[in-house]
């Protein structure tokens, strides 16, 4: 392989990584638009439904942590989810000073058809892959992400 081959793949790797981010974020704006919720109110439905799935108990200052904004502004998240029938505030059993926030099955319902459907199709691609395949892309990926919050940890602040 010259060296003009090697820029040209570098250059094709990264125009399929911006196909697929550009792909990612309209599937994103298709389930906001099909549902009705903001980016935060999807992210946080996401969040507990993965957390659910580890039979993690979540509270609201875990979301905030998570998505990287205030208590007010997650409480406010939170009462229109509520005010929805997306999610449901209770008093957590081990400590009742505290909350939990638990999604709903209609909150599942609403956004999971169309995860699902995406889901499958990547697990199909994958099934596809050789086991030594299957190791590069889990590498890639992780050296993606290790990238990308490297370079938010690096970035200046203003």
């Amino acid at each position: 392989m010259t060296d003009l081959d090697d820029v040209q793949t570098v250059d094709a790797v990264l125009r399929a990584y911006e196909r697929f981010r550009a792909a990612d974020t309209a599937m994103l704006a298709r389930v906001r638009s099909r549902t009705g919720l903001s980016e935060n109110q999807l992210a946080i439905l996401r969040f507990l439904l993965r957390e659910r799935e580890d039979a993690h108990h979540v509270k609201p200052s875990e979301i905030a942590r998570h998505l990287g904004i205030s208590s007010a502004s997650t409480t406010a998240l939170l009462d229109r989810l509520e005010k929805a029938g997306m999610v449901v505030r209770g008093s957590n059993p081990e400590d009742r000073r505290s909350i939990l926030v638990t999604v709903t099955d209609d909150a599942e319902h609403a956004i999971a058809s169309t995860y699902e459907v995406f889901e499958a199709r990547l697990a199909g691609l994958m099934e596809d892959l050789s086991p030594d395949e299957r190791r590069d892309v889990i590498s890639f990926f992780s050296s993606l992400a290790d990238a990308a919050d490297g370079t938010a940890e690096l970035s200046p602040a203003r």
